[in-house]
């Protein structure tokens, strides 16, 4: 695991988070992929049955690159219950053990697991609602997941009687087209999975031309927030005060 600061700003900074979901295709060529696009985090889920085994070999093979763990659950009683049809499932502390530098979840999380795990992994849970957001941005996540939200949900979040708290990652349908106004709307960050950014390339599509994929993704959400947040992308090489300072909504540093 790495440095928690360090991730967090390296999750930051990249913008654009690719999803490793099941989709049927070789992991390895993806991270490889992803490495030679010059990404620095990859957000791996527990969706995919391999993530037990695939975990440590990223960790052997390309050490400097952070994961985020996926489709997490905060509720060891539940993982322990669903291990019987889903083994590759891990409790939070079986993942970290694993070398995991970050959670993210399609769910809504505890206090008392954010308050636990947010001082040293980046810890992104899922809110449908406004109040939900800010009691789990209070307790300490890093980013407020929001899975193919009505924009309004995002305006309301970074709106200007909520002095736009809330850093906002979204997931789910982040296509091209939809990134650039999902960022206008208050979005921080993107992450898209391999069933959706690869969803039209052959199955033997090799490594550069994945690489190619990622490259255009994340470009097009750098200048997605160049356009909406501007000093902040300005600051994306300075020191750590003068760069949090830029940041467009609350963090836990």
């Amino acid at each position: 695991m790495t440095d928690l600061f360090e991730t967090y700003r390296a999750v930051h900074r990249q913008g654009f988070i690719p999803i490793f979901v099941e989709d049927g295709r070789d992991a390895r060529l993806e991270v490889a992929a992803c490495v030679e696009a010059g990404l620095e985090v990859i957000e791996y889920t527990l969706r995919r049955g391999d993530v037990r085994e695939m975990i440590p070999w990223v960790r052997e093979i390309y050490p400097h690159l952070k994961i985020l763990v996926g489709s997490t659950i905060d509720n060891d009683a539940i993982v322990n219950k669903l291990k019987a049809k889903h083994p590759q499932l891990m409790t939070l502390d079986e993942l970290a053990d694993l070398g995991a530098d970050g959670f993210v979840s399609m769910l809504r999380w505890s206090e008392e697991s954010i308050r636990r795990f947010a001082p040293t992994h980046v810890v992104a849970p899922c809110a449908t609602t406004l109040g939900e957001a800010y009691e789990m941005c209070s307790h300490g996540a890093h980013f407020i997941k929001f899975v193919q939200p009505e924009e309004s949900l995002i305006r309301q979040v970074r709106a200007a009687p909520t002095f736009q708290f809330c850093p906002v990652f979204v997931t789910g349908g982040m296509d091209l087209q939809r990134i650039p106004a999902t960022i206008k709307a208050g979005a921080v960050s993107i992450g898209s999975g391999f069933d959706l950014t690869l969803k039209d390339r052959p199955r033997d599509i090799g490594v550069s031309d994945i690489a190619a994929v990622m490259v255009r993704y994340r470009e097009t959400v750098a200048q997605a927030r160049r356009d909406a947040y501007p000093a902040m992308m300005e600051a994306q090489d300075a020191g750590r005060a003068e760069w949090l300072a830029s940041l467009p909504h609350v963090h836990p540093f």
